[in-house]
């Protein structure tokens, strides 16, 4: 098997063209909306986004190149419970439909976290959620952008640092001078160029060893195919008992995120933003479904050719696994390797751009309103433009230190969304589900929650035991002179090899570590949600009497407002009149501010 197989011309210059794409993009919403210069514009697309296109950009900010090259190592390594998540994670956004985007919608918001100070009362709340929220966010985009950095050091023999950088570039430049609008429409082009990329890969493959049904077999046969591990154990790395209630649980920390939020509140109408929910959650099952098909045709091709790459030493990192397996199988003709390249860059163009647009938001609006407010729209705007820009060398820098960290990306992500995603997910459940939930209450559940999991991941990473790898294709073709693999239908003939270096399977260690550091990651969100609330609705009911009782019911879920006996609220407006009145508030809004900067002699509260 050849070890030096690498892009030819016609796959950079699709990669390329892929690449500028997005920046033209940024270029043509920067100078159609030069005159439209306001935060609300840059930030929430005017909130008059169409529902497809921000449909689509919901799926892609967080289907990232992190999935696309993870869960098929993760079926080539683990077997075939990985993709199970998409079910998890599609009923977490049918969850939303009736909780989050009810709940938050109508209260016209550009942080997720402005509502934990309305609910809470406490601008210390809120500052301590929007630290670990963007803390979050940082840490995941840094996966995102060194996943395609490993494919691209693999297909092109680039440094790490080299493709981190291209890459992070061009995310940071169309962010910053397009918003959301540069995002939003960015994404939905992203998305169809990885779902080309994505049956490429899967028609190819396939016929590379005789269709998609004697790949089936082959996977079967090296247990590739078991839907079937129900084991309690938390231990256990995936079982359906940790993926779909853990997995909901994880996902939950994308429903109450600030990107999401952003999408959610950048839609004309309410009806539209659960249209699109339902939208995801079809495309995510589809999306599992390919991605698991990729892992078990990748398998069934390198046990094919009777050679395993990792063990060969042909790539140092098990994540490369899809980007060297594209090379063989589709680098025979021009142009279709680099769309797969170009599958990865835009996964990780998608979330680092909604990554740096989150973070841009929650800095402007949750750390430096009150000096933004003093300042012209313009001149505002201007800056968050320049915090985008910031945010993105940040992302750069980080993403090369997440280099270091060894694991599947895929597990990589999940454990940051857990261990951060899941404390926060409790402290929202406490405002939006308990009318005694307070201050108190969210501080002391919010905060153990935090430092529990992260105990728990940094001690799972430096610690835990690692669960057992399935047997790898042997490494008996990979270093002898052997035919040249022709499509489907025809046999191989394999000659003699010259050397044999199977290497032997890492097997589950036993370990003396304290056995919390033992489970499994799917678990941390579950944990951080259940820590967070208990704890918050013991200490709030504890400290109840000190605080006043009332509670503005618009804060409260919407389905759980009878139950609690909560006034009733007056019911929601029209589609068209829900947009001319926050057409309306946004412009009454800027006339205030505007007010208030040439006055500066009262004090008015808007």
């Amino acid at each position: 098997m050849a070890s030096d197989v690498s892009l030819q011309l016609a796959d950079y210059v699709v990669t390329v063209a892929m690449l500028l794409i997005p920046v033209g993009i940024g270029i043509l919403f920067a100078v159609k909306d030069a005159k439209k210069s306001t935060r609300d514009e840059y930030l929430l697309g005017g909130r008059a986004m169409s529902m497809v296109p921000v449909a689509l950009s919901l799926f892609v900010t967080f289907a990232s190149a992190i999935s696309l090259m993870g869960t098929p190592t993760d079926v080539y390594h683990y077997g075939a419970m990985q993709p199970v998540f998409q079910i998890a994670f599609t009923c977490a956004h049918l969850i939303g439909i009736f909780t989050m985007i009810p709940l938050i919608y109508p209260l016209h918001l550009t942080s997720v976290y402005e509502y934990l100070e309305l609910r809470f009362e406490s601008p210390l709340v809120r500052l301590t959620m929007v630290a670990v929220g963007m803390l979050q966010t940082a840490f995941y985009m840094a996966i995102a952008l060194l996943t395609p950095a490993l494919g691209l050091q693999t297909a092109a023999g680039l440094p790490l640092w080299v493709s981190v950088i291209i890459v992070g570039s061009v995310g940071t430049f169309y962010t910053a001078i397009g918003g959301m609008k540069s995002v939003v429409w960015t994404d939905a082009f992203q998305c169809l160029v990885m779902f080309a990329g994505i049956f490429a890969m899967v028609i190819k493959g396939s016929m590379s060893v005789g269709g998609l049904d004697k790949a089936w077999h082959i996977a079967e046969a090296g247990g590739r195919t078991s839907f079937t591990v129900f084991d309690p154990d938390p231990r256990t790395r995936h079982t359906w008992w940790s993926i779909i209630i853990g997995g909901m649980f994880t996902w939950f920390g994308n429903i109450f995120n600030q990107s999401a939020t952003q999408r959610i509140c950048s839609m004309k109408t309410m009806r539209a933003a659960k249209i699109s929910y339902v939208i995801n959650g079809c495309i995510l099952i589809s999306y599992g479904a390919l991605l698991f098909t990729v892992g078990l045709v990748m398998y069934a091709y390198f046990y094919f050719i009777g050679c395993d790459p990792f063990d060969a030493g042909f790539i140092t990192n098990r994540n490369q696994l899809p980007p060297y397996f594209v090379l063989h199988t589709l680098g025979d003709i021009p142009g279709i390797a680099g769309i797969y390249m170009s599958t990865l860059f835009s996964g990780a163009l998608s979330t680092l751009s909604s990554g740096i647009s989150a973070l841009a938001a929650n800095t402007v609006e949750d750390i430096l309103k009150a000096p933004l407010s003093r300042m012209t729209e313009s001149r505002a705007t201007l800056i968050t433009k320049l915090i985008a820009s910031v945010y993105g060398v940040l992302i750069v820098g980080l993403a090369y230190a997440v280099n270091q960290v060894q694991g599947p990306v895929t597990q990589m992500s999940l454990s940051v969304f857990g261990a951060c995603g899941g404390p926060i997910v409790g402290v929202f459940l406490l405002g939006a589900s308990v009318p005694w939930g307070n201050k108190w209450g969210a501080l002391v559940g919010g905060g153990v929650a935090i430092l529990f999991n992260v105990w728990l991941a940094v001690g799972n990473q430096l610690y835990g035991r690692k669960g057992p790898l399935l047997p790898s294709p042997t490494t008996d073709m990979c270093f002898g002179n052997r035919s040249v693999l022709t499509n489907a239908g025809n046999t191989t003939t394999l000659l003699t090899a010259t050397e044999n270096s199977t290497t032997p399977t890492p097997q589950l260690s036993s370990g003396d570590a304290f056995f919390l550091y033992d489970i499994s990651y799917e678990w941390y969100g579950f944990i951080g949600t259940s820590v967070s609330l208990t704890l918050g609705v013991v200490v709030s009911y504890c400290t109840r009497h000190s605080l006043k009782s009332s509670v503005n019911p618009k804060l409260i879920f919407p389905f759980l407002r009878k139950v609690w006996s909560l006034p009733d609220v007056p019911p929601a407006e029209t589609d068209e009149s829900n947009v001319k009145t926050n057409e309306a508030l946004k412009l009454t809004k800027l006339l205030v501010e505007d007010f208030k900067r040439k006055s500066n002699t009262i004090d008015v509260k808007f």
